[in-house]
């Protein structure tokens, strides 16, 4: 991530990094298996979905103090997030392994897309994306922009 410039490191940080507190780790954490596992590409309708809740998901971590992002477990690529921010996830909709496959995802994608699609620029705490994520990244760039940075009000 040393390459990356100023924006995309703010871009990254804004969209990753909900809070700089620690939260317990959800049952999820204990599972064999990382968020990503058997988990399907992102959709363009997903997407939306998930752009639409990404500000408040943002603003209610930093009014609860939580956190959620990448991490590194057993050498592949998870995410980190409390059973506390699971069940708000639930409580809008989401499955929470999903929300956070999305998250993930569509956050390595910025980092290639920054990169000019170079799978090596994503950090090791991020996951693979496909060609089609990648693409879905591209397309949607300014949105994805846009909602990482919007300062929404819980609802």
């Amino acid at each position: 991530m040393k390459s990356l410039s100023f924006p995309g490191k703010l871009l990254l940080c804004a969209m990753l990094v909900c809070a700089p507190f620690s939260a317990p780790l959800t049952a999820q954490a204990a599972a064999a298996s990382s968020v990503y596992d058997k988990q399907p590409d992102v959709t363009e309708k997903e997407l939306f979905q998930f752009l639409e809740l990404l500000p408040q998901f943002r603003q209610w971590t930093r009014t609860e103090k939580e956190e959620a992002h990448p991490i590194l477990r057993k050498g592949k690529a998870d995410f980190l997030y409390s059973d506390k921010a699971a069940q708000w996830v639930k409580e809008k909709g989401w499955d929470a392994r999903r929300f956070f496959c999305v998250m993930g995802r569509m956050a390595a994608a910025l980092v290639m897309v920054e990169e000019g699609g170079n799978s090596m620029a994503r950090p090791k705490d991020m996951p693979e994306v496909s060609k089609a994520e990648l693409e879905l990244a591209r397309k949607h760039l300014g949105s994805i922009l846009k909602a990482s940075m919007d300062n929404a009000q819980v609802r």
